[in-house]
């Protein structure tokens, strides 16, 4: 089965993209009235024409720096990332998905995407490879991608370079790796909106294994903190914006990281590993990186890519496969470890949010004809919950490390809820309420003490976001209720 995205060095001998030329050319003929499997009434994702009238583009990666922006770049979907044509295609909206304009980076066919970071409706950067060979580079455009510039070819990337990723976490300051250049990975960091690239010194970044690459758009990004995952089951790290790094193993087999998602406290987070015959896992973290636990193989985990959403606990996963098991998209609340399945009628490759309210997912054309969809817009919802306001008085975001010191336990629930602090003193009185789904609070108690107990027994089986205010912060965690 198609799990992407394809390690670019060893794809084409895959048996999954055999199969998946199969499953594709068999041509879906879902109409936009396909039913979906929702998560809840109004949990579903809603089709938009991505602009284009070739059935054989697909999409690999999205940036949405606003609410009404988005850019998704392409790949030859009947064929899969690392075979086929190169593609230079892409699309954006800027009026919310409700219309999508088509555009294509240059007219280098040698070329094809590593990832794209989106700045705003006008400006983009993409890193561009040459697939199984060396070469390519940093693409950037400013008006909304009519044409494109190659950042510094002589300071940024080389002949002897595999760009895998740019990232930019604002209009200044960005940063890109690439494979081993010269005995060392290849990281620049930029301070001044791109005009000037500054590589890592190689003794600030731990050194390679033998044969150890990236992986296109393998990375993740929260703030300043940068990880971004090899072919050898470690995990690079950076909690300062690139100038320095640390190395964590993930698996000690060397499976290769394929994804990464963090969610916005920087602790929290999953990958997606393959072995050497296509086999996927989940490994999730609660430390930010530093230690890991195999998940295995989760029931209803879509294996092609995965997302967090900022300002939530929630994790989407995609999925494109013939099987219908495979295939659609599912949450997850509990860090990879539980999924429960959105819909599996659409295939989807990847989704991006920007926030709770704004997300896309992407996948192939369908035929028809007429040539319709390729994207689809989120109506997923979250717990409202997750804002730091109780009755009307403003928090301040509580730390990660606070966070951590605040434990609701167990989850999945049956009757008894337990609240822990374990800050010194922290045995004040806190507010806790229980809210569901659609941002109802069902229950709200002031309670003192180090520990508290909430009986949960009445609550109706489902994902419910606890609240805890006190002493000037807030803190959510999300669990679940099964009786």
């Amino acid at each position: 089965m198609y799990t992407g995205p394809f390690h670019k060095k060893a794809d084409c001998c895959c048996s999954s993209l055999a199969q998946l030329k199969i499953i594709i050319m068999k041509k879906y003929l879902l109409t936009a009235a396909t039913t979906l499997l929702m998560l809840s009434a109004s949990a579903q994702w809603v089709m938009q024409n991505a602009g284009f009238t070739n059935d054989t583009l697909g999409f690999y990666e999205m940036s949405i720096p606003n609410k009404n922006t988005a850019w998704a770049v392409c790949f030859d979907i009947k064929c899969g990332l690392g075979c086929g044509r190169f593609i230079l295609d892409f699309t954006r909206t800027t009026d919310g998905g409700a219309t999508w304009i088509p555009g294509k980076v240059g007219n280098d066919h040698t070329l094809e995407f590593s990832n794209i970071s989106a700045i705003d409706e006008n400006e983009a950067w993409v890193a561009m490879n040459k697939r199984f060979q060396t070469g390519g580079g940093l693409y950037h455009t400013i008006d909304g991608g009519v044409t494109w510039e190659k950042s510094n070819p002589t300071e940024i990337f080389d002949e002897n370079s595999f760009p895998d990723f740019v990232y930019f976490k604002d209009k200044n300051h960005g940063i890109a790796m690439g494979d081993p250049n010269g005995g060392y990975f290849e990281v620049y960091t930029t301070n001044n909106k791109g005009k000037k690239w500054k590589r890592v010194p190689q003794a600030d970044l731990p050194a390679t294994l033998p044969n150890e690459y990236g992986f296109v758009s393998g990375y993740a990004a929260v703030n300043n903190t940068v990880w971004f995952g090899t072919t050898r089951g470690r995990m690079y790290k950076s909690k300062d914006f690139g100038k320095t790094w640390t190395v964590h193993i993930v698996d000690p087999a060397g499976k290769f990281i394929n994804e990464i998602a963090f969610n916005d406290d920087m602790l929290h987070g999953v990958a997606h590993l393959r072995d050497n015959v296509g086999n996927t896992f989940l490994y999730s973290t609660a430390d930010g990186g530093v230690t890991w636990a195999n998940l295995g193989q989760p029931v209803n985990w879509k294996s092609s890519r995965i997302t967090s959403v900022p300002g939530t606990n929630a994790l989407i996963s995609t999925g494109i496969n013939g099987n219908p098991n495979f295939r659609g998209s599912a949450i997850s609340y509990d860090n990879g470890t539980t999924w429960t399945e959105i819909e599996r009628a659409v295939n989807k490759t990847v989704s991006r949010f920007y926030d709770a309210t704004t997300g896309y997912a992407c996948a192939a054309f369908l035929t028809g004809p007429p040539l319709r969809g390729g994207i689809y817009k989120s109506e997923i919802v979250f717990p409202a919950a997750l804002q730091s306001v109780s009755e009307g008085k403003a928090v301040v975001d509580i730390q990660p490390q606070e966070a951590e010191a605040v434990k609701v336990f167990p989850s999945p629930a049956h009757d008894v809820l337990t609240i822990s602090f374990s800050n010194k003193g922290d045995n004040g009185m806190h507010e806790i309420s229980i809210i569901d789904m659609n941002g109802k609070i069902l229950e709200t108690r002031k309670m003192t003490g180090k520990q508290v107990q909430m009986n949960v027994s009445k609550l109706l089986p489902g994902i419910y976001s606890i609240r805890i205010t006190g002493g000037g912060h807030s803190v959510n965690k999300v669990i679940s209720i099964v009786h």
